[in-house]
């Protein structure tokens, strides 16, 4: 019963995994309290290791190759040695062959008896003994070149002859170039969410314990092949995103092959990007990984990928923050260290009032809160402590207020990209289905500036668009309009152009305003004229997207 669900369950990740490459390149948590170094520094790391190493490793692997084919050819040439079962023993301990290849050999010879008495004769012999004499010195080499293979000496050694220092080394290792860019993605995916979560120190700890973790079924059960790469390590982070920010969504890069002309032939991309929740696509990359696990000890065979790393990494990354959550760590230990470090000096009032916060009176909280303020109306930490209490109760009015107090405060100290940061913030605190935000026009504009200034133009005409429709009538939105339009041509958002350059121009833009709305309008309509048929027209938008997702650090 057990097989016919993991060959149902491998049937459908098979037809899944056909039809569509799902790639995490992100998450939606897209901000964070401070630079994440720790995962940077990972991933710089693995990728000094591999190009520093690659020399020397290509070199090694043509050595390896080279005296690999040398037994195989020799194995070939007098495949008859294979009946003394200490031949077959090295040849499994090397991972030449399997030990299911070993068992049909003695099982050919048991059910032949008279073959079997003709080997075992055979193999007392002077033409045997020379045989023995010329594979031991085969076998010798090729594990001598074997062994000085830095795979060998950084990775997991195998056969249980590993070192504790390989149980670091291990995960800086990669075998290609492919082999580390999927790793390195599939980490900073989720790495930067949880090492704001958890702090520089907590996390490096934890993803070195990964590496530890993830490699414990090898080391119960060893293989015949050095085991290298951080993807045990990197599972772990995939557990660990799963259990303690379920409900983020992670934003996958999907491009399909079977169905790549027939949808470029229809005008749909065969490629692109979504956000899937973490609780739907993180348990699937776990259930495949344990089907292919079951696979490969069905067929008796290896595929050369470490699923039972995978699935160790994965289990021990979920135990760590359920142990996180459970002992209270970011709340009691974490977070305070963290803000201490990022924030300005909080007052006793709010201090006090996060204490009646935490212990859910929140209307004491908020009264405590609105007095400090009204005393200190530019105190950025009442603001924070506020927009927790707003948050406790969903009360999005007030959210936008707050938000927009912040966002004011740290354009009065010229620090645009906190303010960023804080406006992402605001976006991220309304329903996907009412978006509404609203900030004074000028700090908006503000922010759209900075936003052209990074090279983000995507997502200042998104902003500007919401500009011009939380702020109809202001001054400033004849130039939002323009600025959002020239931003939309630029990456190509024609329809999106036109409806701002269409807009400034109902605001009746004048003298320089309106000589480039007159030319936006021109070009964003000579570009929607003449654009393939294939192209089907898009559908008319009922609300602005939901589309920020690179604020306070664009990765």
């Amino acid at each position: 019963m057990l097989d016919l669900i993991f060959l149902i369950a491998l049937i459908i990740i098979i037809i899944i995994q056909s039809i569509v490459f799902l790639l995490p390149i992100g998450n939606e948590s897209s901000t964070v309290r401070r630079l994440p170094w720790v995962t940077f520094s990972i991933m710089t790391i693995n990728v000094l290791v591999f190009f520093v190493t690659l020399p020397s490793t290509v070199e090694e692997s043509k050595n390896w190759e080279r005296t690999r084919i040398e037994v195989e050819k020799f194995l070939l040439e007098h495949e008859e040695i294979k009946a003394d079962k200490k031949v077959r023993d090295k040849l499994i301990s090397t991972g030449l062959i399997s030990e299911a290849e070993s068992r049909d050999i003695d099982n050919q010879l048991k059910e032949d008896k008279n073959l079997e008495s003709h080997y075992k004769t055979w193999l007392n012999g002077a033409e045997a003994t020379e045989l023995r004499k010329e594979f031991n010195e085969k076998i010798a080499a090729y594990e001598a070149v074997r062994q000085s293979m830095l795979y060998y000496k950084y990775g997991l050694a195998p056969n249980g002859d590993w070192k504790f220092y390989q149980l670091i080394t291990n995960a800086f290792m990669h075998g290609s170039l492919l082999h580390l860019v999927f790793n390195m993605v599939f980490f900073f995916a989720v790495g930067f969410s949880l090492e704001d979560l958890w702090g520089r120190g907590v996390f490096l700890g934890f993803y070195l314990m990964s590496a530890v973790a993830s490699v414990l079924p090898l080391i119960i059960d060893p293989i015949s092949v050095p085991s290298i790469g951080a993807s045990g390590a990197v599972s772990a982070t995939m557990g660990a995103f799963l259990f303690r920010l379920h409900s983020k969504k992670i934003k996958i890069f999907w491009i399909t092959f079977p169905f790549f002309i027939i949808m470029l032939i229809f005008g749909k991309k065969p490629f692109g990007t979504i956000n899937i929740p973490a609780f739907v696509y993180l348990p699937f990359y776990f259930i495949s990984q344990v089907v292919y696990l079951w696979l490969e000890h069905k067929l008796e065979a290896s595929s050369g990928t470490g699923y039972s790393v995978h699935i160790a990494g994965f289990v021990f990354g979920a135990v760590f923050a359920l142990v996180m959550k459970g002992a209270r760590a970011e709340e009691l230990y974490i977070n305070p260290k963290i803000e201490a470090k990022v924030s300005f000096e909080t007052s006793p009032d709010v201090t006090r009032a996060l204490e009646y916060l935490d212990r859910g009176e929140i209307d004491m909280a908020e009264r405590k809160l609105k007095g400090h303020l009204l005393r200190n109306p530019n105190d950025p930490n009442t603001i924070l402590a506020l927009i927790q209490v707003y948050q406790r109760t969903l009360d999005i009015e007030q959210l936008n207020k707050m938000y927009s107090r912040l966002i004011q405060h740290h354009l009065s100290n010229n620090d645009r990209e906190a303010a960023l940061y804080a406006y992402d913030h605001l976006l991220s605190s309304f329903p996907d289905d009412k978006l509404e935000p609203s900030i004074p026009a000028r700090d908006w504009v503000t922010i759209c500036e900075y936003l052209v200034e990074a090279e983000m133009l995507k997502e200042a005409a998104v902003e500007y668009e919401r500009l011009a429709k939380a702020h109809p009538a202001d001054a400033l939105t004849v130039r939002a309009c323009v600025q959002g339009g020239e931003a939309a041509l630029t990456v190509f958002d024609n329809e999106r152009a036109l409806r701002l350059f269409e807009k400034a121009q109902a605001l009746n833009a004048q003298g320089g305003l309106k000589l480039r709305t007159e030319s936006g309008l021109e070009k964003s309509k000579t570009r929607l004229e003449h654009r393939p048929t294939w192209v089907k027209e898009p559908p008319k938008a009922q609300t602005l997207p939901k589309d920020m997702e690179e604020q306070k650090v664009p990765f």
